[in-house]
């Protein structure tokens, strides 16, 4: 096991969160303003404060675990951090108490849905007692018919095992989740169905969906030798190599890029994405897959500049 070090606990615990949820600040403020023609605070916050969370935590308790199996000395070298971390964690969950009170009960409701897996994503799920407690609220009758108890396996479910399924929930929760997000704060506006040229709201989702679900897949070819041996059902390893993996996701950029032939923007961040496909590798420097992660921020970025710059003519 790694000794743990100050630079990397602040690392995994508090920058590579925000460095994430920049990605779906500008997701959500690109959304907001094509939808609305103006920032909403309320569902960029919900956006940004998830993202925070769901990685902090689940970060937070990696370094539990491994801080936790070193000597006393260690422990209370860290503990400040702890501290710390926990202060941070619990500011960001107060502004998403905020954020989801000033807002709609049906963006609560999403929120919940889509951020739900995410907080349960190594959490060993027993589903014989999910299923008991659900049964609870069906008639005896009905329940003895369809028989729930007895088709249910005893054995602890984990959401993370399931093969593939951490891309796609990142790609699913970043990309459809955020745009369910801010079209249910906007709504209450009436104006959720506006779109500002050259972005369309279908093209956005779609785009967001394949890129986020992307960035993870190329996280784990980085992985992938690691990942074979462990026998983690990554995508990699059930495509079976890094070629095959880089073969798909070329074509589900190029997928993107036909779906969108008239926006500049979704254009070269797909092609951005393409180069990354096959520039970063198994030996690539772990900071540079972060250029995947902002392969819509950058692109994001420039449109607001383009905008701005056109208001002060």
């Amino acid at each position: 096991m790694a000794t743990p070090t100050v630079s990397r606990f602040v690392d995994t615990v508090f920058i590579r969160p925000i460095v994430v949820a920049m990605s779906s600040l500008l997701i959500a403020s690109l959304m907001s303003y094509v939808m609305a023609e103006r920032l909403d605070w309320r569902p960029i916050t919900v956006c940004v404060t998830c993202d925070i969370l769901t990685v902090g935590i689940d970060h937070f308790k990696d370094q539990e675990i491994i801080i936790g199996a070193c000597s006393v000395a260690v422990v209370k070298r860290f503990a400040p951090l702890f501290y710390l971390a926990r202060m941070f964690l619990i500011l960001n969950a107060l502004l998403l108490v905020i954020a989801l009170s000033q807002g709609s009960p049906k963006m609560t409701i999403i929120t919940v849905v889509f951020t739900t897996p995410a907080f349960l994503w190594a959490t060993p799920l027993n589903l014989r007692q999910i299923g008991a407690a659900f049964q609870r609220f069906i008639p005896a009758k009905h329940g003895q018919e369809v028989g729930y108890s007895s088709s249910i396996s005893g054995a602890p479910f984990v959401i993370k095992r399931v093969p593939g399924m951490k891309s796609i929930f990142n790609g699913i929760i970043r990309g459809c989740g955020i745009f369910f997000v801010v079209h249910s704060a906007l709504q209450e506006s009436g104006k959720s169905n506006s779109n500002v040229h050259p972005w369309k709201i279908i093209e956005i989702v779609i785009w967001s969906t394949i890129s986020r679900t992307g960035h993870g897949i190329l996280s784990d070819v980085r992985d992938f030798c690691e990942d074979e041996k462990a026998g983690v059902p990554t995508i990699p390893v059930l495509l079976g190599s890094p070629l095959k993996t880089r073969i798909v996701l070329t074509a589900s950029q190029a997928v993107v890029i036909m779906a969108c032939l008239g926006n500049p923007y979704i254009l070269g961040s797909s092609c951005f994405m393409i180069a990354l496909v096959w520039f970063l590798g198994q030996d690539s420097p772990k900071a540079y897959f972060i250029l995947s992660i902002h392969s819509q921020s950058i692109f994001i970025v420039m449109y607001a500049a383009s905008v701005m710059h056109s208001r002060s003519l």
